[in-house]
């Protein structure tokens, strides 16, 4: 029987020369929507701009086990396992492959700097790229492309000639972070915030100083972001906590909702035309996997005293340049809006169109015990957010 152990090191990229960085037009996790349902982008694509239909050369030793497209001529991809055989086997996925032009075929075994094939070219003008991935499978070939994926390539791949750091834009009109209520739509003042709250950062990273036809194509994602809170004149009072790190395995159809923010206030975009990230950074236990029992975490304000606080925000890019910008707010628990100047209401259980909400953000229904709550009244198309002590006789 033979055995084939393979050591994963750094390897180069799939254009020549292999030893030189490219642009890249979208990055692993980056939001993307194009007509149908959000997902997180399974891959990085590497550019080839200006060049069309060029070689794709295969970075690692390894055997092919994939030939086959997704959706037709432009979705033809070719799968390279690290080891032959039936057993799971990491390898990489090179995607959109010309079919018409030579390829690798399955059974065949290539080596580092063996060409692959050609690109296609691609049918938007200017975004000719390799869609190029670290995947896992299992068999002797794989027939579907039902592999997963594993590894951000930017993790492995070397060189990489970035020193662009990632970049903030204001979240909200000219405020640099938006508030909401945890897993609402209900944003509030960063001078009076208040319960169990979600802090959303709009950010975007450029990898390298690459030209492209289209400048909105090199806003990609993040790779790395995290948090902290610290004292007005003071010192840190929550540690610093990594809200996403976009380097490990990828359930790509899931949980986009839990990393980015998706409303009429905070569009998240990422198409051909926009691409706009909205990230709800307190949506995280503090390690980096992403999960939908991730929502039920947030800024828990009532933990810290009323006061003046910096939400201190950090980015970082997979070359490890790092940015970081803060905004100012005070947490208010206590006293807000208490005084209801001319202001009265009848509230019936039954017959209402009156919203209560707890502190941490959760809709009320009738039967509640008293204590503090928010509550969110519409008048012919506005809204009133309160806070108010609710006593039942």
């Amino acid at each position: 029987m033979k055995i084939f152990l393979i050591f994963l090191i750094n390897t180069g990229w799939p254009f020549y020369p292999q030893n030189s960085s490219y642009p890249l037009g979208n990055n692993w996790g980056e939001y993307q929507e194009y007509g149908g349902s959000p997902y997180l982008h399974p891959g990085i694509d590497v550019m080839s701009y200006p060049q069309q239909g060029i070689p794709v050369y295969s970075v690692s030793y390894g055997f092919v086990k994939a030939w086959l497209t997704t959706g037709g001529y432009y979705y033809y991809r070719i799968g390279v396992g690290d080891n032959p055989g039936p057993d799971s086997t990491e390898g990489w996925l090179y995607a959109h492959i010309d079919p018409y032009q030579f390829h690798v075929n399955i059974g065949d075994t290539v080596y580092p700097g063996d060409l692959i094939g050609y690109l296609v070219i691609w049918p938007v003008t200017g975004f000719d790229h390799c869609h190029f991935a670290r995947i896992k499978d299992v068999g002797e070939t794989w027939p579907a492309p039902d592999w997963a994926f594993i590894r951000n390539p930017l993790k492995i791949i070397e060189p990489l000639n970035d020193t662009v750091k990632p970049k903030f834009e204001n979240a909200i009109s000219n405020k640099k972070f938006a508030i909401c209520l945890n897993n609402t739509s209900n944003y509030i003042n960063p001078d009076s915030v208040f319960g169990n709250v979600d802090i959303i950062v709009k950010a975007y990273d450029i990898f390298g100083d690459y030209n492209l036809p289209n400048p909105v194509w090199k806003r990609i994602n993040v790779f790395k972001i995290s948090y902290y809170l610290r004292e007005n004149n003071g010192g840190i009072v929550l540690p610093e906590k990594i809200s996403f790190k976009f380097g490990g395995k990828l359930e790509y159809t899931q949980n986009v909702n839990v990393i980015f923010k998706d409303d009429n206030v905070c569009n998240t975009r990422g198409d051909y035309n926009y691409r706009d990230f909205y990230y709800i950074i307190t949506n995280t236990d503090g390690d980096t996997i992403v999960e939908s029992s991730d929502t039920l975490y947030s800024l828990e304000t009532q933990n810290f005293p009323d006061g003046y606080y910096w939400i201190v925000v950090k980015l970082k890019d997979e070359a490890g340049n790092e940015n970081k910008d803060s905004m100012l707010i005070r947490i208010k628990n206590l006293g807000i809006n208490e005084k209801f100047s001319n202001f009265k209401f009848i509230y019936n259980f039954e017959k209402n169109s009156l919203k209560i909400f707890d502190v941490s953000g959760r809709n009320l229904k009738k039967g509640k015990n008293s204590g503090i709550y928010i509550i969110k009244i519409e008048d012919k198309g506005s809204f009133i957010t309160k806070k108010i002590f609710l006593f039942k006789f």
